[in-house]
């Protein structure tokens, strides 16, 4: 039998303590391996896949960096090739991407990243992780968790294949990354103990065996050589110490068995699906930033760059980098103690305000408003670089859509000055529109009104206090694709929405109903549907990794409900609907049912919509006053349904409504799902970026969960779950009370790259009196057809390129056409990891790029 003994540490960066407490422990635990790597020539040491590590040590020990450098360019240190260890099913496609390719870079700067795809603890996996290790040239695929009963057919080692056809080796570490750690000094004993676990690892008595040597943040061990010699006598074996990237030395001859599809079982390991909806407001924010940066900030600076705005790679390395720390599956997934979660906010905010302020410039720039203009007589550049806006409550403003079809919708300009004020003979001149609310009462967009919004957001900029910031808010129609339209805005005669107590709203083929218990009835197009946007209350004694539930459950009871109707000239209507329902207050002291005491929770659904835009729009708010309890939002369709459809990562996937059999399984198989933008079922679609935890139940109601409050960590008491998953830390945080934010959309049938579209929507932003960068009207970039999804549009790691990539998510082979609005001078197929491809032919006819794009397949091209 062939035995590979891995020593390694699984480092969470933040966890059951802080990172900063978890890191003072990692110093320590590098500087063990740095010394046993010295002392022992034949031992070899698994960073646990992850480059932050290595830069989190280094902060602190700068001094040993050459001993770092010198263990991994030797092959005796592996790190990476990820940035950090992520949860492999609440980011998006696109963040693993970047994970991998920071991972690498910052693994470069000491040697080189390991090839092998660890990802030992995450709670289930996607069915395209294949295609994206493919994509890196990453493998095998070595995990714990995820595994369905097919696991007992498929054994240790078998080919996972992604819906594309891309197929990695797995290694399933049937016995968990820590099977062979904390060996005993005596090294009988570890002998025993190492074959009694091989034997229970390959029955038949053939390899590959991985004895992982390691425990979460555990230092090493130091008898290695002595244990590993000691069994390889013992047992007549071969038995080597090493790092997963030797596993290509033992892999089984003959051809494996295969598997296709998600990883999302418990048969050998718990799953924790709770982790889909803990601390939900924190998940909202993951979902915000990825498209900031994806979405507008990564295709407008690389479109930028190319009409002559200033590289802004850093800045967006700078914000992918924030976002990525808190991607770590421990993190992202909510359960971590209180103040890990607080500390996450702050990245949080520089990811997503990064983001926001490198696209704002960037399009300020595009359209005029700042771009570098020469002295005549000098050298020097003019200073309107500082993109200072007119000193006027009348302004020119563009209006960008970032998507690769011409859009109509809704968009919102914030009246904020640039500077707020400035000092002039006469004094202190504050900017006109900081003044707006006060002094005028509407506005007009090239003549018709607008929609003025007053807001007193604390994050808004006001000079005086009784003049609060002011929105402009209206219907921009036939924004090119990738491309802008120039409007004039200037205050207007006073146009307030009409209010009364009507019931319903529509346009063209958009109706809304508001009924007496507050639910809505919708009419898109040809299509009705009754009683959406109900409410379930139900009671949960579970933690951060388990909703648990509780019985005889009184639920929430209807209080009271009011509706509001709001119509604009604008052609933007809203129905308000206020609902405050009674639910028990939390548990009582047995936590085997909720509490007598009850509290009024208030939610508020706004419903809205707009001429000339087939779709509802939905802002829920949510004043959570209770605790220990799950709140559902409730969509039916009106008839059973057996399969629907919804997005995952990199594509678009059908489903069952009915659980599978769990029945061997030793953590329960949940009902819920993890999405990624939408799901549908029976022609509605629920677009809920953000809302990553689903059920479509099979009565066709679709439930997505808007608040899950509990107060613990971990427990050892729940009904759900027979095993434990982690400390039982009291975690008051994940109750999630006060205000709960959520945005939906309500479409007529599923189109991926419409549900993007619904979630970038447009931007506004000043315009400059007069030469733009990219002349307004003019389309840079258009993708068809329609069921082609852009999946990325960045600069590229390396040179002045702009790498585009598309996904074909349907079942048919597509020819992707892409029309250009400027030139290039060549296109050449690449991989995930922007290195050379040899995956099929793209053709250059002047500006229009075609390629084939096969089912389900990811296909990105660098434009020179």
């Amino acid at each position: 039998m062939d035995c590979l003994l891995v020593s390694h540490t699984h480092w969470d960066r933040e966890w059951y303590r802080t990172f900063q407490a978890f890191r003072a422990r990692l110093v320590d635990t590098v500087d063990r391996v740095l010394d046993l790597l010295a002392a022992d020539p034949g031992w070899r040491f698994l960073l646990d896949g992850q480059s932050v590590i290595v830069e989190d040590y280094l902060d602190v020990r700068p001094g040993r960096r050459a001993e770092l450098e010198a263990a991994c360019r030797a092959g005796r240190l592996a790190v990476g090739p990820w940035y950090v260890q992520p949860d492999s099913l609440l980011p998006s496609g696109e963040a693993h991407v970047r994970n991998l390719l920071e991972g690498r870079r910052v693994a470069a700067t000491i040697g080189a990243a390991s090839r092998v795809a660890y990802t030992p603890d995450s709670f289930g996996h996607p069915a395209q992780l294949p295609q994206l290790f493919a994509g890196f040239g990453l493998g095998p695929f070595v995990y714990w968790r995820g595994n369905g009963a097919e696991i007992d057919a498929l054994g240790p080692v078998y080919r996972w294949v992604a819906p594309d056809g891309t197929a990695v080796v797995a290694h399933h570490l049937a016995e968990g990354y820590f099977a062979a750690s904390s060996l005993p000094q005596d090294t009988d004993a570890a002998v025993a103990r190492l074959t009694r676990l091989a034997s229970r690892l390959a029955p038949d008595g053939h390899g590959p065996v991985v004895l992982m040597n390691g425990m979460d943040h555990s230092p090493p061990d130091t008898t290695t050589g002595d244990v590993a010699r000691a069994l390889a006598t013992a047992t007549g074996w071969t038995v080597r110490r090493g790092l997963l990237d030797d596993l290509d030395v033992v892999a089984p001859d003959g051809p494996a068995p295969t598997f296709t599809g998600e990883l999302v079982g418990a048969r050998v390991a718990n799953l924790l699906p709770g982790t889909w909806s803990a601390r939900l407001g924190l998940k909202r924010r993951n979902r915000d930033a990825e498209a900031g940066l994806e979405g507008w900030a990564e295709p407008w600076a690389a479109i930028g760059r190319r009409l002559g705005c200033p590289d802004e790679r850093p800045a967006l390395r700078r914000a992918w980098r924030a976002l990525l720390q808190n991607q770590a599956h421990d993190s992202i997934c909510g359960c971590s103690q209180d103040r890990v979660h607080e500390q996450m906010e702050a990245r949080y905010y520089e990811a997503h305000e990064l983001a926001g302020e490198t696209t704002a410039r960037v399009l300020e720039r595009l359209a005029g408003l700042g771009a570098e203009r020469r002295v005549p007589w000098t050298s020097e550049l003019d200073i309107a670089v500082t993109r200072r806006i007119d000193w006027s409550d009348e302004i020119t403003i563009a209006v960008f859509n970032p998507s690769p079809r011409v859009r109509t919708d809704v968009v919102r300009f914030e009246l904020d000055g640039f500077p707020l004020y400035q000092v002039t003979q006469a004094g202190l001149d504050v900017h006109p529109f900081a003044l707006a609310s006060s002094a005028h009462h509407g506005f007009v967009v090239d003549g018709a009104p607008a929609r003025m919004v007053v807001t007193d957001s604390p994050h808004r900029v006001r000079m005086l206090t009784e003049s609060p910031a002011v929105d402009v808010e209206f219907v921009a129609r036939d924004i090119p694709a990738f491309g802008w339209r120039r409007y004039r805005l200037a205050p207007g005669p006073a146009a307030p929405d009409e209010h009364d107590g009507g019931r319903d709203i529509g346009w063209g083929g958009v109706e809304v109903s508001a009924a007496d218990d507050g639910t809505l009835d919708v009419r898109l197009g040809d299509a009705r549907f009754t009683g959406l946007t109900a409410v379930e209350d139900r009671g949960d004694r579970g933690d951060t990794y388990d909703f648990d539930p509780v019985g005889g459950d009184p639920g929430a009871a209807l209080a009271s409900t009011r509706v509001d109707r709001y119509r604009h000239p604008a052609g933007i209507e809203h129905l308000v609907v206020t609902r405050v329902f009674d639910v028990p207050a939390r548990l009582d002291e047995s936590r085997a049912a909720r509490s007598s005491e009850t509290v009024g929770l208030t939610i508020v659904t706004e419903a809205r919509v707009m001429a000339g835009v087939e779709r509802v729009d939905l802002r829920l708010r949510v004043d959570n006053t209770a605790r220990d309890h799950r709140l559902r939002l409730l969509f039916p369709t009106g008839r059973p349904v057996a399969r629907f459809t919804a997005a995952t990562t990199f594509d678009v996937t059908t489903r069952e409504s009915l659980p599978p059999d769990d029945s061997a399984w030793v953590h329960p198989a949940p009902t819920t799902f993890p999405q990624q933008g939408w799901v549908a079922a029976n022609g509605l679609v629920v677009v809920a970026p953000g809302l990553y935890e689903a059920e479509v139940s099979p009565d066709g109601t679709i439930a997505l969960t808007l608040v899950r409050g509990l107060g613990w960590l971990a427990r050892m008491d729940l009904t759900t779950r027979p095993v434990p998953a982690g400390p039982g830390l009291p975690a008051p945080g994940a109750q999630c009370l006060g205000p709960v934010h959520a945005a939906l959309a309500l479409l007529p049938a599923p189109d991926p790259s419409l549900a993007r579209a619904v979630e970038l929507g447009l931007r506004a932003v000043p315009a400059g009196p007069a030469g733009p960068l990219l002349a307004a009207g003019r389309s840079l970039l258009t993708l068809s057809p329609g069921a082609i999804v852009l999946s990325a549009l960045k600069p590229a790691e390396r040179g002045d390129g702009i790498v585009l990539r598309v996904l074909n998510p349907t079942d048919e082979v597509v020819e992707a056409v892409v029309d250009l609005g400027f030139a290039v001078s060549a296109v050449r197929p690449v991989r995930l990891d922007e290195g050379p491809a040899d995956d099929g032919e793209v053709a250059l006819e002047g500006d229009r790029i075609r390629l084939t794009v096969e089912p389900h397949r990811l296909r990105s091209v660098l434009l020179d």
